[in-house]
């Protein structure tokens, strides 16, 4: 009756593919609650004596800042300026002037007299992507060894710096921080977002680092500027939207190591939406599949509103177990490992409730049935008032400038 070409039980197969898939995820998610666990928040070094601060190189962070002034970027800035470290400079990148922004940072400079820190003002128009095009008048003003790029919405602790440099031994090339979203406001997306970037996102993310793969997110990461120098700069990197990934390629494949800091990037955006959460989303994704085409089929299979049902037929058909009881339980145990793993990425409980949890899990997990659709249509991506199209490979087009489009469009990074 199952009997197809070949004379290939071709349900047993798949039954078999589909049961193999479901135990790596769980080793994924396994091996990065031990990961998590064993890395986070964990002292590399004290950093406390003057001997030892003296021995740290110089950083340069270069801040790129688009012309809209968030609610929460000068409680984030002034992070920067309160770094516990001992040699650093703030190179701050506006894209297009703006009067109140500029007027923050200068209020800042003076304030922290004591930190170095320029301003520069307009973007060049040289490469495709945009927020490199907004850094390279920072890039080319640095003056340390060490490079840092940090998104407008990051802020950190006072000895955050000090724990990524102290990562940065001799064969490591590059430092970057796992993302985490910051408590702020109790509105249901900023849950939302905890919940993806505590649970989903963190669970891929930490175990691709325990194991040495290339996922990086450029919203916190500090690298050695000599490997990305010899390649001619910033600007090599402009032809792709995706230059967190490509850098850090670049500088896996001359050699060197990656590491991730035992401190988490804290995002601290202003108050996000629905729509702001999906559009990014989508883009991800978007850009995900660009540059690995292999995770047009490997995305789905990991999220678990479609892995538990298709597991769930493959144990009925293998072994008789009932999907009614595979799929509540899985979704129990899961629920429950993405709570403990969003406790080990924050470092804490969060703040909201069991039941908010329970309500922003669901949602997170019912959104890949909306947005891997639209992926699969997705021809385009709309990014900084701009249309791109991106090929596969990673490679990046401008399309014609676009005006007309949304605000949750051109919302983050």
């Amino acid at each position: 009756m199952h009997k197809a070409l070949y004379g290939v039980d071709w349900s047993f197969v798949m039954s078999c593919i589909m049961i193999l898939a479901w135990s790596i995820v769980w080793m994924i998610y396994f091996g990065a609650l031990v990961y998590g666990k064993c890395h986070l928040y964990k002292k590399v070094t004290d950093g406390d004596t003057e001997q030892q601060s003296s021995c740290l190189p110089g950083v340069s962070i270069v801040k790129p800042l688009c012309s809209v002034l968030d609610s929460n970027l000068k409680e984030n800035l002034i992070t920067f300026f309160e770094l516990n470290y001992p040699k650093f400079e703030l190179l701050f990148c506006i894209q297009d002037r703006n009067e109140n922004l500029i007027q923050l940072i200068n209020e800042l400079m003076l304030q922290y007299p004591e930190v170095e820190s320029q301003i520069f003002i307009g973007a060049k128009d040289i490469v495709v992507n945009p927020k490199v095009n907004n850094m390279l008048n920072g890039y080319d003003k640095a003056q340390y060894p060490l490079l840092m790029i940090s998104d407008s919405s990051i802020k950190m602790k006072p000895h955050t710096l000090t724990d990524m440099v102290s990562h940065m031994t001799e064969k490591v090339g590059l430092v970057h921080q796992v993302p985490i979203m910051c408590d702020g406001d109790l509105s249901f997306c900023r849950q939302v977002e905890q919940v993806w970037f505590g649970g989903a996102h963190a669970r891929i993310y930490l175990f691709a680092n325990a194991f040495g793969f290339n996922c990086m997110t450029s919203m916190s990461c500090v690298f050695r500027k000599k490997i990305l120098d010899e390649e001619g700069g910033l600007v090599s990197m402009g032809n792709y939207l995706g230059e967190d990934f490509f850098l850090t390629q670049l500088i896996i494949n001359k050699g060197w190591r990656v590491e991730l800091s035992s401190q988490p990037g804290l995002q601290n955006p202003k108050s996000v939406s629905i729509q702001t959460y999906q559009a990014r989303m989508l883009r991800w994704m978007y850009l995900r599949s660009t540059q690995l085409p292999m995770l047009l089929v490997l995305e789905p299979i990991q999220e678990h509103i479609y892995l538990a049902p298709l597991t769930s037929l493959a144990l009925y058909y293998m072994f008789n177990i009932m999907p009614y009881i595979f799929i509540p339980a899985h979704f129990l145990v899961w629920i429950i490992a993405d709570y403990i793993l969003l406790t080990i990425v924050q470092g804490k409980r969060p703040t909201f409730s069991i039941c908010s949890f329970v309500r922003a899990w669901v949602f997170r997990e019912l959104s890949p049935l909306y947005l891997l659709p639209r992926l699969l249509k997705q021809r385009d991506i709309i990014w900084a008032g701009k249309k791109f199209r991106v090929h596969y490979g990673g490679v990046a087009e401008s399309c014609l400038h676009c005006t007309c489009f949304p605000d949750f469009l051109n919302n983050g990074i």
